[in-house]
Order: structure tokens, then sequence, then C-alpha cells
């Protein structure tokens, strides 16, 4: 199976389409950049703090990597985040993420991706089946 990392270039490539690149990352999982170890109970996140950024348009982003690299080298610039989370995608999808953030994938690499929060709620309506 394709990595969401690879998934990534190789859509920037054009070597597969969106659309198997959307499948092939909800399929995958991320390293979120968080300032606090997430609260744990009975195996399933509870609560977290992960690391979003805000446009000046005003849109709200979750911070996600595919290479844990990636994740290490953000989080040696932004001393605030001292814990990364590896989750499963389609959790921080369904579960995790507010209906106004959309997810910014390897900020400030050249595998950066941004999917916004018209784009993933129209995805999981879509796709996933859920309103």
């Amino acid at each position: 199976m394709i990595s969401s990392h690879e998934a990534i270039r190789l859509a920037k490539a054009g070597q597969i389409s969106s659309q198997e690149l959307l499948k092939l990352l909800v399929e995958g999982k991320v390293d979120v950049p968080a300032s606090d170890l997430p609260e744990i109970e009975d195996g399933v996140i509870t609560g977290w703090k992960p690391a979003t950024l805000a446009k000046a348009d005003g849109s709200q982003w979750l911070v996600a990597f595919t290479a844990r690299e990636l994740a290490s080298a953000f989080m040696d610039q932004d001393p605030d985040y001292g814990f990364y989370v590896n989750v499963d995608m389609h959790w921080v999808l369904l579960r995790a993420l507010p209906p106004d953030h959309g997810i910014v994938f390897n900020v400030g690499s050249p595998e950066q991706l941004e999917w916004n929060a018209a784009g993933l709620a129209k995805y999981k309506k879509d796709v996933l089946g859920w309103e």
C-alpha cells in the first residue's frame, strides 16, 4: 500500500488522481503535534491540544504530518508543541476535527497540502456518508 506521504508526492507529480490521494490519506495515519499528552480513557483519546494555524482570512487549520521527521522539524521550531500524536486520519475526520477546520499536511515542506473545511465536509458527506 502507498503511504500517505508518498501519495502526496505522487499526486503532486500527476501520477495519481486527487480522488486516490484523498482515499489514501483517509486510510492512513498522521502525526499531529500537540502541546500536551492526550487524555486517554479505555484506549480512546478523549481530549487533546493539537497544533492549529489560522490564516488571515480567519480560516482554521489542524496541523498534521505524513512523515515523522517533518513533525519533528515543526516541533523544533515551535517549542509550544512538545509531543506528537500518531492517529488514524479516519478518526481525525469523523471524531476529532471541528467542522470549521481544514487540515494542512506537512506545513512548510515541499509536500505541503491543504484540505479546507468545505472540502472535508463534502468528502465526509459524499464519500464517507457522514453529515
